[in-house]
């Protein structure tokens, strides 16, 4: 599942460099102009202003038309395109110019290609800084997001090797061995389940809904036999959703689950309830807040984690609102080449 940022809208720094670059270059398209024609600033304002829109139009087409087929490996797409693009540019170069002059237009075949170079040799030197701004953003952004990554994969490893979450499986497994063998055969293949989960998916960035659902279910399983009836869990899917077609950060709900338990007591007389609410782009997770009386060590890392690393690779934010009585987190949920 890829999500592409070639094709993203311009950016406040990309209208920064046009500007710049306009107001650099327009003064001196001015002097030029005059020195060619001798004609009166007045009457050549306005073709310094069309100059400016038309080749910034032209730019605009080229690096965020034509250039994310190449970067999208629609390379035949893009070289048919081309010469479309650029014959079309020098006609529209020869018909705006002469107008602007006063020129009876000709738009010869020769005539359209040498309008063709003499437009692109106009708009060629604002295009290619654009265009290398925003390789080298693109370079920032995918070195940022293998290091956030390979964090991200690293706490994982970490996780799945932790001591204390083993000796704690295997100390309930082995009281359940003494009491019922049914019981501990089927936690021990929940238990499986979970770490052939996490290892499957490790280096995988999204995986479906209805995979981390079935995560959940053996995870809650273990628990349910660790801490009792001390915390219960709901799930709800609103009409019409389905599981399979959306999808998700791997680990997203052992994270959610996780930082509940860690920050708020349970009691088997009042279980502090965890809901989760699938909705059709929208996953809720909620919360009562019952802070425990002993401090948590300090974190927050799960949570900081998911939220940039949905911020990287799919350009929308996990959102946290927490009160007095509640602690809500929502997690956006991606559908097939969104």
């Amino acid at each position: 599942m890829a999500f592409s940022f070639a094709t993203r809208r311009p950016s406040r720094s990309d209208l920064g460099l046009v500007t710049a670059y306009w107001l650099v270059v327009a003064p001196v398209l001015l002097l030029q102009y005059r020195a060619d024609t001798s004609a009166t600033l007045g009457r050549l304002l306005p073709i310094v202003g069309a100059t400016v829109l038309f080749d910034t139009a032209t730019v605009a087409l080229l690096v965020g038309g034509l250039l994310p087929l190449f970067l999208g490996g629609r390379h035949w797409l893009g070289l048919a395109l081309l010469p479309v693009f650029l014959l079309l540019s020098g006609g529209a170069y020869i018909g705006l110019y002469s107008h602007l002059f006063g020129h009876a237009p000709t738009l010869s075949a020769g005539r359209v290609v040498l309008g063709a170079v003499q437009h692109a040799k106009s708009y060629g030197l604002l295009a290619v800084l654009l265009t290398g701004k925003r390789y080298f953003e693109a370079q920032r952004h995918v070195l940022h997001l293998q290091k956030t990554q390979a964090e991200s994969e690293l706490r994982a490893l970490k996780a799945q090797l932790d001591p204390h979450f083993l000796f704690n499986n295997l100390n309930v497994l082995h009281m359940l061995i003494g009491q019922d063998a049914e019981v501990a055969g089927h936690y021990l293949s929940c238990f499986a389940n979970l770490y052939r989960y996490l290892i499957r998916h490790r280096d995988a960035d999204f995986v479906t809904l209805a995979d981390e659902l079935r995560f959940l279910d053996d995870y809650v399983y273990l628990l349910r036999h660790r801490f009792g009836a001390a915390y219960a869990f709901a799930t709800t899917l609103a009409p019409g959703v389905d599981p399979d077609r959306l999808y998700t950060v791997p680990g997203t709900l052992q994270i959610l689950v996780e930082n509940a338990l860690k920050h708020n007591s349970g009691d088997e007389e009042d279980p502090l309830l965890l809901s989760l609410h699938v909705l059709p782009s929208q996953l809720r997770a909620h919360n009562p807040q019952r802070p425990k009386r002993t401090r948590p060590e300090p974190g927050g890392t799960g949570l900081r984690n998911l939220q940039e690393r949905y911020r990287l690779l799919a350009s929308q934010p996990v959102q946290i609102f927490a009160d007095a009585e509640s602690f809500v987190v929502t997690v956006p949920l991606l559908r097939q080449g969104q």
